[in-house]
């Protein structure tokens, strides 16, 4: 079968000179380390030390006990100077000793044969879900990554593609991206239809009717496995070839399956021949097997067509919000701002979601290799692995990049993995959130629900920070989880191809290690209660983990803006940084690159100095302040993406002081600061023009001042009129005039209340209302009921009317909103029509409970009309009032005092006011479920209130036993979460029954 090879050199994109010229990958298993490497990797460590330990012991005898330091400033210098030397000395410590780590693990590790995986296969393996959280990405960039998850050798994959685009998209462009992403999983998983059919029709035959030899079995076999193996090649060539990336998966993903395969085959048919026949238990792990590549359903999800999902704009939360659905049936439901998923009734499901034993995520730009999924899920199936939560292969660069950046930014990458590698040797292993096997199980045990209105939000993933991996890997430490890097390389990403997309995505890198390392604490007081050791190692490199980035970027600025006392720059301080720069070296050198990268590598990170302390300072912004920070993707184009000001002036900034610094230190025979200095002019230049290059960063100022001086006025256009299509009404009625003055039609209702105020004064408001998510103008708001019990019966005897605004405030805020602008009567009076209107879906021997506040209910003349028009009973819940307040009331209205408590003024006022319903709020029934002495004092109310004629109604109920402990105090009535949610008239019907 004609194998479609690939030149990695040779793709579309222009290659620039010292691009990536490896065309072949790293090992997939890293070879073993020679003992002599290893030996040199302890001596740099002890190097390390030891001369940091020498410059710190010789500075202080010469500064402080021989007195040269003898003024406060040179005393503040020494101490500031030594803790630069050892926040420096700390991160080269770090790296040396993980890559040590590293060697041990590559030495240590053994491959699980394929029997042993065939084997695996052929029992009832664990379910498994691939979530592709995707924002905008091009086609080509999804459909490579969805193959590769397609592809895995894993029976019963389901790849969910986790579209994330906005619903309406602003442009062409936007649109076109949005289409594609919807058209491609079915595309794809017809493709795969194809050959899984036939396989499984030829595995159904063997199995039902055996051929009359063992060795005709074999060649069936074969000829299936030639058949997919001719069908991948073919995927291979249809591939659309852009850059080294298609090259990559075509050559090293469909080719490489497919060469195995063919191997396959070609000892089936070999076998045969030779009359050797295999068993056949055999034959039906290679069926399976061939089944597995296959086998899978390939579907996509928006969350965003749904309100009752969040929609905060990060991946943490796209993930999020499909997790939160795993395991459960829904049906989606129209409320009055858009449409809901909500848990349906048996046989009702419009949308059903397994819950899956794991949960893989997956970049949108990165691959796995076809045995990621297996060998991984394997791993954490064995008894060792249990307490794992997390099973990953830390993602390498894709070799053949075409641009310089690239190339360096890949070698950083490669590093990297060493690093994380090594960091599993002493149990500090972090989530790298490119690609990761879940447990599911230990994902519930991390989850955190919280509410925005009455939809309840899991996050189970972290996203309060942009690094949201590294903060769920301490939740799963705090809950006794581990986590654990394969040492193999399976799985690949791709690198942002220019200085401007890099510069966004390594901002975002450096921004939360912070915030995160307060929460280290956490971990390590969970563990001392479990009775474990926390050990010094996985600590130390915890911290430099998270904090690294922010002290080496702030130790280096020190180092180059602040002209030190020439005493404290010994020539042995420049001993500290040579074993990490010649190990480094070394590992590039095995990783495929050149030993000289190292110093390309050094200047690419001083020219990333603004990128990284801009990171690190929204971190602290974000610690004073408490807002969370801006979720910024990194731009996948083709097109270069333009870098801001700050990332290109202040680079230039440095590289002039550089140069003063050397001319200041020639003029002063400073020559051991002048070799630090000249240094870092040569590879500051050097990263400026290699990899952001001279006319880029022309372009890109020009361009940024032109924006800057020239805004052009984008006209005022007038809002478009709302089409006049009625809608069907879910639960609220009109507009402001409509819902006060006209009375529209209810059939015409859109479902959602629009509340203007046309007075003058509220323009002088404006801005105190603007911190707000919504102006003073409008109040936008929609109807929602909650059911009302008899505990005894468990029939629903009324409904409360709540109001929901549009912008998430409160009733209350609302109403303080309007009354700032002189409408509060206006407001609340259309919030109760809007009720009234809303309720007439509600079963007729309901009653309905609607709040007023203490100002419409005495207005009698306001508030009489409007409840004269329903003949439904109704219960005016009140907080406030006098019995003058009701002498006026029409006779179908009753009265609720609502939130009180059980304390005298709670007598006294039922007393007063002779209410039909009395409602505990929540502060009173706190604790009823555990404690005697509150459930004698709620016993005690409903006896008195029972003698004034007052019904209790408890509010709050949040669970079972509070529910049971409140019917055997003698409480009627309840309402609360556990026994109906708020909802729309038609949901809040059918939830009740």
């Amino acid at each position: 079968m004609p194998r479609n090879s690939v030149d990695l050199r040779t793709p579309d994109a222009r290659r620039q000179w010292g691009a990536d010229r490896r065309s072949e990958p790293h090992p997939l298993v890293s070879p073993p380390v020679s003992e002599g490497r290893i030996a040199r990797g302890r001596l740099a460590i002890v190097l390390t030390i030891a001369v940091w330990a020498c410059y710190i012991i010789y500075t202080v005898i010469e500064q402080f006990i021989a007195g040269k330091a003898d003024s406060a400033r040179l005393v503040v210098e020494a101490i500031v100077y030594m803790v630069v030397v050892t926040g420096l000395a700390a991160s080269a410590t770090a790296y040396l000793i993980t890559r040590i780590g590293f060697f041990y693990r590559s030495r240590a590790h053994h491959r699980a044969p394929r029997i042993a995986l065939d084997n695996f296969l052929a029992t009832d393996t664990p379910s498994v879900t691939v979530l592709v959280p995707s924002y905008q990405e091009d086609e080509r960039v999804i459909r490579t990554t969805l193959l590769s998850a397609a592809l895995q050798e894993y029976p019963g994959l389901r790849v969910v593609l986790l579209i994330d685009d906005p619903q309406q998209p602003k442009n062409r462009a936007a649109r076109d991206l949005l289409r594609s992403a919807r058209a491609l999983p079915a595309s794809i998983e017809t493709e795969l239809a194809v050959p899984y059919t036939r396989v499984r029709s030829a595995y159904e035959r063997f199995l039902e009717s055996p051929a009359e030899s063992a060795v005709e079995d074999m060649r069936n076999l074969a000829d299936e496995y030639r058949f997919a193996v001719g069908w991948l090649y073919s995927l291979g060539r249809r591939q659309e070839m852009v850059d080294h990336t298609d090259a990559f998966f075509v050559d090293h993903i469909v080719n490489a399956l497919a060469d195995d395969l063919g191997t396959i085959a070609e000892a089936l048919e070999g076998g045969a021949n030779e009359a050797a026949a295999l068993p056949a238990e055999r034959l039906h792990q290679l069926y399976r097997r061939l089944l597995a590549v296959f086998d899978v359903s390939v579907t996509s999800f928006e969350r965003k067509r749904y309100v009752s999902l969040s929609n905060e704009p990060n991946k943490a939360m796209n993930l999020n919000s499909y997790i939160g659905l795993m395991g459960g049936s829904y049906q989606e439901v129209n409320t009055p701002l858009g449409v809901a998923l909500v848990p349906a009734a048996a046989g009702r499901g419009e949308l059903t979601v397994p819950n899956p034993d794991y949960v893989l995520t997956l970049d949108a730009d990165s691959v796995l290799l076809p045995e990621y999924a297996l060998r991984l899920v394997h791993l954490m199936e064995q008894g060792a692995y249990a307490q794992h939560a997390v099973a990953q292969t830390p993602y390498s660069a894709f070799p053949g990049s075409a641009t310089r950046i690239e190339r360096i930014s890949g070698a950083t990458t490669d590093i990297q993995h060493i690093v994380h590698q090594g960091m599993t040797h002493y149990g500090a292993t972090f989530w790298v959130g490119a690609n990761a096997v879940l447990r599911k199980k230990a994902l519930d045990d991390i989850c955190e629900v919280a509410y925005e209105g009455d939809w309840e939000i899991r996050r189970y993933i972290q996203d309060r920070t942009v690094i949201e991996d590294t903060e769920s890997t301490i939740d799963l430490g705090v809950y006794g989880w581990t986590l654990y890097n394969y040492p193999e390389r399976m799985a690949y990403s791709a690198t942002p191809p220019d200085f401007g997309s890099l510069a966004i995505q390594r901002q975002r890198w450096a921004n939360g290690g912070l915030l995160i390392l307060s929460r280290l604490k956490d971990q390590v007081r969970a563990r001392r209660e479990r009775g474990q050791k926390n050990r010094f190692g996985e600590l130390f490199l915890r911290v430099n983990y998270m904090a690294s980035i922010f002290w080496s970027s702030v130790c280096l600025v020190i180092m180059l803006v602040y002209p030190f006392n020439k005493e404290l720059l010994n020539p042995i301080l420049l001993l500290v940084s040579v074993p990490y720069f010649l190990m480094m070296s070394a590992d590039l050198k095995y990783l495929g690159y050149k030993r000289i990268d190292v110093l390309r590598i050094y200047g690419f990170n001083l020219i990333l100095l603004p990128v990284n302390l801009s990171g690190s300072f929204a971190s602290l912004l974000q610690l004073l302040t408490g807002e969370k920070s801006a979720f910024k993707r990194t731009p996948k184009v083709r097109d270069r993406t333009t870098a801001a000001t700050t990332y290109l002036v202040l680079p230039m900034a440095m590289i002039a002081l550089c140069a003063w610094t050397g001319w200041r230190d020639i003029i002063h025979h400073n020559w051991n600061n002048l070799i630090f200095a000249g240094l870092n002019l040569i590879l500051s230049l050097y990263a400026m023009v290699a990899f952001v290059g001279l006319g880029n960063t022309i372009v890109d100022l020009l361009t940024h001042l032109r924006n800057w001086l020239y805004r052009p006025v984008k006209p005022s256009r007038r809002p478009a009129t709302r089409a006049t299509t009625p809608a069907t009404p879910t639960g609220a009625i009109g507009d402001w005039a409509s819902v006060l003055h006209y009375r529209s039609d209810k059939g015409g209702s859109s479902g959602l209340v629009a509340v203007r105020a046309n007075h003058a004064e509220t323009n002088a408001l404006r801005s105190a209302r603007s911190l707000g998510s919504s102006s003073f103008e409008e109040f936008s708001f929609f109807t929602v009921f909650q059911p009302i019990f008899e505990l005894a019966s468990g029939d629903v005897v009324g409904y409360e009317a709540l109001t929901r605004f549009a912008d998430g405030s409160s009733p209350a805020d609302g109403l303080a909103a309007a009354a700032e602008q002189g409408v509060q009567i206006d407001l609340d009076a259309a919030l109760i029509r809007a009720a009234l209107a809303s309720a007439d879906s509600l079963p007729a021997d309901t009653w309905l409970s609607i709040n007023v506040s203490a100002d419409l209910l005495r207005r009698p003349r306001e508030l009489g009309p409007l409840l004269t028009e329903t003949s439904r009973p109704l219960v005016l819940e009140i907080t406030d009032g006098s019995p003058a307040d009701l002498a006026d009331l029409p006779g179908h209205v009753r009265i609720a005092v609502d939130d009180a408590g059980a304390g005298y003024d709670t007598l006294a006022r039922v007393e007063s006011l002779k209410p039909a319903f009395l409602k505990l709020g929540r502060a009173a029934l706190a604790g009823v479920e555990n404690g005697d002495a509150r459930r004698a004092a709620v016993r005690s109310l409903v006896s008195f209130a029972d003698s004034q004629g007052c019904t209790v109604i408890a509010e709050g109920i949040e669970s079972e036993p509070q529910r049971a402990a409140l019917a055997e105090c003698g409480v009627p009535l309840g309402q609360g979460f556990f026994l109906g949610k708020p909802a729309p008239a038609d949901r809040a019907v059918a939830s009740a029954h």
